[in-house]
């Protein structure tokens, strides 16, 4: 028996697509120039899937688009790359090479937590994929066969190796950073770690690994910056790229949304590193325990960076 690969065309439960919005649009490029695109937004209601197409002009367009496989797909991740900007503005950059911007909620309900129907990833995005072609060639005037792109990076990595294995509605795929089994706890915990210890060093290490450097990182450094710097090194942290955390950019990337998983894991761990002679945490001399900071309060109003701040009316 041959391969049997998932069409979308044939899914009953793919045929409802619908448009709510569809507009012209404009993007500012790093240059400062402005480029005009088409703007649809719609989705799929039995599956309650919403995408987002960005359509350059048709001078401009090349017959293909690029479809972008977000880690996280959440109930309004069909619209997270409107935000971007400058190098990070995927529908510029499609929109400049001739290409369509597609994007979509993969029909996730939210963000975080297992999916009751992990298959909806490739099938939803197969679904808008070969939606977005029908709604281009009324567009473009074209029967023209379009070529298609689908990628994503960490999660998005694995979700489009899941797209292009199991349907043959794009032409190709590009999945990047790979995650393995030592990526969570290990690499992304160990590299906050080692922004929390070498704080103070990040400046030194890289100026003795740059041109005109001593080229000892570890010259000048205590013990317990030594050990840190070497075990992130040996875990395959390239100690140069300490670069951004040299220029003021602390990020702590993915941990804050992995972290809940490894604390459903080894819930034990949280309290044993603190009180279990052994653990870094429980040694009242370590840089871990003089580190941390323990208070109680009271939540009173949740602020997300970039909203708008409501003000609160004062009592008469």
């Amino acid at each position: 028996m041959g391969e049997i690969m998932y069409d979308p065309k044939l899914d009953p439960e793919y045929q409802d697509p619908y448009v709510d919005l569809d507009e012209m649009r404009s993007r500012t490029l790093p240059d400062g120039k402005l480029i005009s695109y088409r703007y649809i937004h719609g989705g799929f209601r039995q599956k309650a899937v919403k995408f987002s197409f960005c359509f350059p002009v048709k001078e401009a367009f090349q017959n293909r688009f690029f479809q972008y496989l977000s880690p996280f797909p959440g109930p309004d991740e069909e619209d997270a790359s409107l935000v971007k900007t400058g190098t990070n503005d995927k529908i510029a950059f499609s929109l400049v090479n001739g290409a369509y911007f597609v994007e979509s909620n993969m029909g996730s309900a939210s963000m975080f937590g297992e999916s009751d129907e992990p298959q909806k990833v490739w099938k939803s995005s197969a679904a808008v994929a070969s939606y977005s072609r029908i709604k281009a060639s009324g567009i473009y005037g074209t029967d023209e066969y379009i070529y298609g792109f689908v990628y994503g990076g960490s999660g998005g990595g694995y979700k489009t190796m899941a797209c292009i294995e199991n349907t043959r509605v794009w032409d190709g795929a590009a999945p990047f950073v790979i995650g393995s089994p030592a990526s969570l706890p290990n690499t992304i915990t160990l590299h906050a770690q080692g922004q929390r210890t070498l704080r103070r060093v990040f400046r030194q290490i890289v100026d003795a690994l740059d041109a005109g450097g001593s080229g000892d990182m570890y010259e000048g450094l205590t013990d317990d910056e030594q050990k840190m710097l070497r075990e992130v090194t040996e875990m395959g942290f390239p100690p140069q790229t300490w670069f951004m955390e040299a220029g003021g950019e602390i990020n702590d990337g993915s941990l804050p949304v992995l972290l809940p998983g490894v604390k459903t894991a080894d819930p034990g761990y949280f309290e044993d590193f603190w009180k279990v002679p052994g653990y870094l945490g429980a040694d009242p001399k370590s840089s871990a325990a003089s580190d941390r900071l323990v208070f109680r309060g009271i939540v009173k109003s949740v602020h997300v960076p970039g909203t708008e701040v409501k003000k609160e009316k004062a009592a008469a």
